[in-house]
């Protein structure tokens, strides 16, 4: 096992590339924070829903040193490398198979797995973006050094897959790019895998969300942009249907206008825009979403946004 910590600045280090031993990757399941209100007279809880917090990913490790000196170089290496103010995303890595306890490279030889199958390799295309949650030990017995780090996730406790649907329509799903996996939710059927429609008033077209979370462009990465407009004469609108959100501009569009909602901010051609639309923004359900376009004869609508996994 092993895992891979991404620094803000694009840094990548493999935890075994400072001779750390990757024992286990723990995932906890998310925190829930229920919301509950009181009547007097009443007996219980009103229910008011629940929030999700935050959790925490467990990853016990060991590693051996040349020499006793050797053990404190190492374990200094492991501060620098994990004790940051600012997050870092984590990657999980795995093997394949159990280690069988004979290696080789002669493809005749079925006595062994190949080399390949006992190489770790990234679960997937999702990462988390975490902090250490507190401090941490080292207990060293001879040249060997063993530990535990304990990471919490911060802003949100997703996890999120390293692509984008930018990726999936320059390159669809390219095996090469390594940037998905089993377990994304992803499809393989044509449909699926565009993300950027030729819109015409009247008829429906549809987004696929490989993620089981509801996207919210205030609390996620969600950008939609909205360009080759025409036959807008008074307003502009685009309506998901599966889940009843909309974003609506209050006045009409130039074939040359590009209007860009990204997150809460909106600007139309790089100047900021939000004061001429309603104040309201679309969502994107888990699975597929049902869009129409209003008040225009035609747009091209385009949207960008990683998935996000429970």
């Amino acid at each position: 096992m092993d895992v891979e910590i991404s620094k803000m600045d694009g840094t990548k280090t493999k935890l075994f590339e400072i001779g750390v031993e990757v024992r286990d990757f723990i995932v906890s399941s998310i925190e829930l924070r229920p919301i509950y209100s009181a009547i007097e007279g009443r007996s219980g809880h009103v229910n008011m829903g629940a929030d999700y917090g935050s959790r925490t990913i467990t990853v016990p490790f060991y590693f051996k040193a040349g020499d006793l000196h050797g053990v404190a170089l190492s374990r200094d290496e492991l501060f620098g490398l994990v004790t940051n103010t600012e997050p870092f995303y984590v990657r999980e890595m795995r093997r394949i198979k159990e280690h069988p306890g004979y290696i080789c490279d002669d493809p005749s030889d079925d006595r062994v797995y190949k080399v390949n199958d006992y190489d770790n390799l990234f679960v997937g295309g999702k990462r988390y973006k975490v902090r250490l949650a507190s401090s941490f030990d080292i207990e060293q017995i001879y040249r060997y050094g063993f530990g535990e780090l304990v990471f919490e996730t911060t802003d949100l406790p997703f996890a999120e897959s390293i692509g984008t649907t930018a990726d999936i329509q320059r390159d669809g799903l390219s095996a090469e790019s390594k940037l998905w996996g089993f377990g994304m939710g992803l499809e393989s059927i044509d449909e699926s895998l565009i993300y950027k429609h030729n819109a015409v008033e009247g008829e429906h077209f549809r987004v696929f969300n490989a993620g089981n979370v509801h996207i919210h462009p205030f609390e996620q990465d969600l950008k939609m942009t909205i360009s080759n407009v025409e036959g807008s004469t008074e307003h502009f609108q685009i309506t998901n249907h599966t889940n009843g959100s909309r974003a609506r501009i209050n006045v009409p569009l130039e074939e040359s206008d590009q209007v860009i909602y990204n997150g809460p901010k909106v600007t139309r051609n790089g100047l900021e825009f939000l004061r001429d639309t309603r104040k309201d923004f679309v969502e994107l359900s888990p699975g597929w979403n049902e869009f129409e376009i209003f008040y225009c004869d035609s747009a091209i609508i385009e949207f960008d946004f990683p998935f996000y996994y429970k």
